[in-house]
């Protein structure tokens, strides 16, 4: 038997503790060992939802816009049309001048769709630009000239001015001013251009006796119908652009 102690140090090099393990090769609550860690959360990425004074979120009247839009490029796409069939409506007048028998076309008939493709333009434009006025008002802002979306068209003259003033108001600054007079003032002059090839056509008759008697009114039409659906078509593309930046930026309290 000897007397060494099984328990006590051999002489030599004292053994070193083990070391912990280092913090990277611990794994988290929940990961599994040797998977990769997910990636860091990312703020202020995603869309921001602008709030009134109350707390509520505020909807951007994107489903009215894109109706308006479509409305618009129906009426747009109908301009060019009549435009198309313009010189059959000279020809139709020119046959009924001759025989005395009513003539229908295919331009008569694309007028017809004018008037309502107008109203309803009014209502969704009334309803999308309203719908905008009352999101500023719930940020603060008092846009002022109250509904006169709705009234403003129907006030002789004055509606040439009170409609871009009051898309202004309610719009603000956030849209570009551009944007804003090339649809107003490319749509006034598609009105008055298709107003006066409307009074050749009427005009190039005798009132009293049906005959042709201005047929030099009546050759200027097709070409005046061109440049009306040119100007229509270049308004639509303002319009356009402006209903889209109109609606995605009214929310912006700095505008």
């Amino acid at each position: 038997m000897t007397n060494e102690d099984p328990f006590a140090a051999r002489p030599g090099r004292p053994e070193e503790p083990p070391r912990p393990p280092a913090s990277s090769d611990v794994p988290g609550p929940g990961l599994i060992p040797g998977a990769a860690p997910p990636p860091a959360p990312v703020y202020g990425t995603g869309p921001q939802v602008r709030f009134d004074r109350t707390g509520a979120p505020l909807e951007k009247p994107e489903g009215l816009a894109k109706g308006l839009i479509g409305v618009a490029a129906g009426f747009t796409l109908v301009s060019v049309l009549m435009a198309v069939f313009a010189q059959g409506d000279v020809d139709a007048i020119r046959a009924m001048a001759e025989s005395n028998e009513l003539q229908i076309n295919a331009g008569s008939l694309l007028s017809l769709l004018t008037t309502p493709l107008l109203v309803v333009s009014y209502i969704l434009y009334g309803m999308w630009m309203s719908r905008m006025r009352r999101n500023r008002e719930a940020l603060g802002v008092r846009p002022g000239m109250g509904a006169v979306e709705w009234w403003g068209w129907f006030i002789p003259i004055a509606s040439v001015v009170l409609i871009p003033i009051g898309a202004r108001k309610v719009t603000g600054r956030g849209v570009g001013l551009g944007l804003l007079l090339g649809w107003w003032i490319t749509w006034i002059l598609a009105q008055g251009v298709q107003g006066l090839g409307s009074a050749a056509l009427q005009f190039s008759l005798d009132l009293t006796t049906g005959e042709l008697a201005y047929p030099e009114r009546l050759d200027a039409y097709p070409a005046i119908m061109w440049a009306s659906a040119a100007l229509v078509v270049i308004s639509f593309v303002f319009f356009m652009r402006f209903i889209r930046a109109a609606t995605d930026r009214h929310v912006e309290i700095e505008a």
